[in-house]
C-alpha cells in the first residue's frame, strides 16, 4: 500500500512518544473507584499506623528493659521482653498485612493503565503508529506502567509512613530528651529532605536522557528482529549489530552519568545522617553524664533514632524511584493527550443506513506530510463512482494515489479537500463502526498474527461458527491445506505469517475477508504478487467473493482488469480515463501505453 512507501505523516516530524506532560493529572484519575478497592486502601493505612506505633513502641521497651535490669532484678522481667518481641512482631506483621492487602489494588490499577494505554494506540491513526517504532511505543507504555505499581506503594506505603512514624518518633524524642534533642533530630530530617530533593532534581536530566536512549536501543532491537528475513537477504548481520552497539553504547554513558550521580547522592545522604545521630549521641551522652537521662532512656532513644536512619535511608530511594516515576508516566501522559489525526465526528458521528454498496469520490485531494511540513501531493481532485452491485478496477502508475482511495475509504485519514461517499453518505459525518463493518478488504501484502491459522481466518468475524468457518475455508481454496497440517486450524502462522507461502497468505486473506460477508469488497492488487500459475488457482476464489458484492479493485494485472464491469485510470492524481477496458483500449492512447508499458509490450 502506498502508505508504506512514504517517508513521513501527518505530525510524523515530531516524535510524540518524548514528550512530556504533567503526570499528576494522570496519577488522580487512575485512583481506584472501586469501593472494595478503597476499603482495602482504608485498612491496609490503618494497619500501617498501627504497624509504626509499634515500631516506636518496641525501643521505648527496650529502654525500660536496660532500666530494670540495672536496678538489679533478680527475676528476668518476662512482661517487658513480651511486650518488645511482641511489638517488633507485631510492626513486621502489620508490613505484610498491608501489602497483601494493597497488592490486589495496585495491579488492577496496573492493569487500567495498560488497558487504556493500548485502548488510545489503537484510537490513534495508523500513519502516525507506522512512523513510530513499534518497540518505542511499548517501552513507553510498560515503563509507566511499572512506575505506577512503584509510585503507588512509595507515596502510600513509604512516603505517607516515614512522616507518620517520625511525627511519632519526635514526640517520644521531645517528652524523653527534651526539644532540643528533637530539634537536632527535625534538623537532620530537614537537612536531608532539601539535599535530597535538590540532588535528585539534577539528575532527573540524566534520568529523561537514559531513557530517551533506552527507547532507541530498544527500537532498534525490534525493528531489526521485525526484518531478519531483510537483514539476511543482504548479508547485513555485522551492519544492525553495529546499530545496535551503538545505541547499547550511548545507553552504557547515559547509564553511567545516572549511576554516578547516585552514588554522591547516596554518599552525602549519609554525611548528614551520620552527623545527625553523632549530634544526638553526643547530646544524650552528655545528659546521663550530669544525671538529667536514665541509662536505659538513652538507648530507647538512640535505638528509635537508630530505626528512623533506616526509612530515611530509604527516603532517598523513594524520591529517586518517585521523580523517575513521575518522568515515565509524564511521558505516557504526553502520549495518551495525543489526538488522532482523523477526529470522530461530534457525538461520535451519525449511524450508516446500507442501501446498496454503492461509493463516490467528489473531487478529492490528499498528501502526505513530511518531516519539515512538506506535503506530497498524490490526489489532485479525483472523481468517480462505483455503481452498485458492480466491479470496478483501479489502474495507474505506481505512487498514483490508488491504495490511498481505499484508506480514505475506510477513514483511515481524510481528503485535505473533497468528499468520499458510501450510499451517499459522507463518511467523515459517519460512525466509523458502523460502515466499516460493511467492508471487507484483502491486501496486497496479508499479514497474519502471530498467533494459529485458525486465528487468523476467524480475525474476520470471531463470532463465526464451524460450518461458517469451513464454508470460507473451502471457498478460498484453502480446506486441503488445513486438512494437511497435522494441527489444523490450530497450526501457528509464525511472524506476520512467514511459515505460509505468499499463496497460502493470500487464501487466508480471502478466507477471512468471506467469513466477514461484506457487502462492499476491496482489493488492493491482492493477486499481484503471486505467480501467475498461483493466480490461476485463485480465480475461483476471488470470483467467490466479489459474487453479487460492489467492488472496489486495484489491480494491474489484465486478467483481474478483464473480469471488471469498469476501469478508472488514474495519473498524476486524477481520473485520466472511465469506462470499460476494451472501451478504453480502443480510445485512450494512454491507457494502451500503460498497459504495454506495463507488460513490455
Amino acid at each position: 500500500m502506498a502508505v508504506r512507501n512514504v517517508a513521513g505523516s501527518r505530525g510524523a516530524g515530531t516524535d510524540d512518544t518524548s514528550a512530556n506532560a504533567d503526570a499528576m493529572p494522570l496519577l488522580r484519575s487512575m485512583w481506584p473507584r472501586e469501593a472494595s478497592h478503597n476499603l482495602r486502601i482504608g485498612f491496609a493505612m490503618s494497619g500501617l499506623i498501627a504497624g509504626k506505633a509499634l515500631a516506636i513502641y518496641a525501643p521505648v521497651q527496650l529502654g525500660y528493659l536496660v532500666d530494670t535490669l540495672g536496678a538489679g532484678v533478680e527475676v528476668l522481667p518476662i512482661g517487658i521482653l513480651a511486650a518488645y518481641g511482641l511489638a517488633r512482631l507485631g510492626n513486621a506483621g502489620f508490613n505484610e498485612l498491608r501489602s497483601a492487602l494493597f497488592a490486589s489494588v495496585s495491579q488492577a490499577t496496573c492493569r487500567a493503565l495498560a488497558r487504556r494505554s493500548f485502548e488510545h494506540l489503537h484510537s490513534l491513526d495508523t500513519l502516525y503508529l507506522i512512523s513510530n517504532k513499534p518497540g518505542t511505543l511499548i517501552t513507553v507504555v510498560s515503563r509507566a506502567t511499572r512506575s505506577l505499581t512503584l509510585l503507588l506503594n512509595m507515596l502510600l506505603f513509604n512516603v505517607f509512613p516515614i512522616l507518620v512514624e517520625f511525627s511519632m518518633a519526635l514526640a517520644v524524642l521531645t517528652y524523653t530528651a527534651g526539644l532540643q534533642c528533637a530539634f537536632m533530630a527535625g534538623c537532620m530530617l530537614g537537612v536531608y529532605g532539601v539535599f535530597t530533593a535538590q540532588w535528585s532534581n539534577k539528575r532527573r536530566t540524566f534520568m529523561q536522557r537514559r531513557n530517551k536512549a533506552e527507547e532507541a536501543m530498544n527500537g532498534v532491537f525490534f525493528d531489526s528482529l521485525t526484518n531478519c528475513e531483510v537483514v539476511k537477504y543482504f548479508q547485513n548481520e555485522r551492519l544492525e549489530v553495529q546499530r545496535y552497539d551503538s545505541e547499547l553504547a550511548n545507553f552504557e554513558r547515559e547509564e553511567i552519568k545516572v549511576l554516578q550521580s547516585l552514588a554522591l547522592l547516596n554518599f552525602g545522604q549519609q554525611v548528614i545522617v551520620i552527623s545527625g545521630f553523632m549530634g544526638i549521641l553526643g547530646l544524650t551522652a552528655t545528659q546521663v553524664m550530669s544525671g538529667a537521662m536514665q541509662p536505659g532512656e538513652m538507648v530507647a532513644i538512640h535505638g528509635i533514632i537508630a530505626q528512623l536512619m533506616q526509612p530515611l535511608g530509604m527516603l532517598g530511594g523513594v524520591y529517586r524511584v518517585t521523580t523517575q516515576g513521575f518522568v515515565d508516566l509524564g511521558k505516557l501522559a504526553g502520549f495518551l493527550n495525543r489526538t488522532t489525526a482523523v477526529p470522530l465526528p461530534p457525538g461520535g458521528g451519525d449511524a450508516f443506513a446500507f442501501q446498496r454498496g454503492g461509493m463516490e469520490f467528489r473531487n478529492v485531494h490528499f498528501g502526505y506530510r513530511h518531516a519539515g511540513g512538506s506535503i506530497s501531493s498524490v490526489l489532485k481532485g479525483a472523481s468517480f463512482e462505483v455503481h452498485p452491485g458492480s466491479k470496478l478496477a483501479i489502474v495507474g502508475p505506481s505512487g498514483s494515489g490508488k491504495s490511498t482511495l481505499l484508506r480514505l475509504l475506510y477513514r483511515l485519514d481524510d481528503p485535505q479537500e473533497g468528499q468520499v461517499f458510501i450510499d451517499g453518505q459522507d463518511v467523515r459525518k459517519l460512525e466509523p463502526e458502523s460502515f466499516r463493518q460493511h467492508l471487507g478488504i484483502v491486501p496486497q501484502d496479508c499479514t497474519l498474527f502471530n498467533a494459529t491459522l485458525g486465528f487468523n481466518i476467524r480475525y474476520g468475524r470471531s463470532d463465526a461458527t464451524e460450518e461458517e468457518l469451513e464454508q470460507a475455508v473451502r471457498a478460498a481454496q484453502i480446506h486441503e491445506l488445513v486438512t494437511s497440517l497435522p494441527q489444523g486450524y490450530n497450526t501457528p502462522v509464525g511472524e506476520r505469517g512467514l511459515m505460509l507461502s505468499g499463496g497460502e497468505r493470500q487464501r487466508v486473506g480471502i478466507a477471512r475477508c468471506l467469513l466477514r460477508n461484506p457487502s462492499i469488497v476491496l482489493l488492493d492488487e491482492a493477486t499481484s504478487s503471486l505467480d501467475v500459475a498461483t493466480e490461476r488457482e485463485l480465480v475461483e476464489a476471488m470470483d467467490s467473493l466479489m459474487r453479487d458484492r460492489t467492488c472496489l479493485i486495484i489491480a494491474h494485472r489484465l486478467s483481474t482488469v478483464e473480469r471488471c464491469d469498469s476501469v478508472v485510470f488514474l495519473q498524476d492524481g486524477v481520473v485520466a480515463e472511465h469506462g470499460s477496458h476494451a472501451e478504453l483500449l480502443q480510445q485512450s492512447a494512454r491507457y494502451q501505453q500503460f498497459w504495454q508499458g506495463l507488460h513490455g509490450s
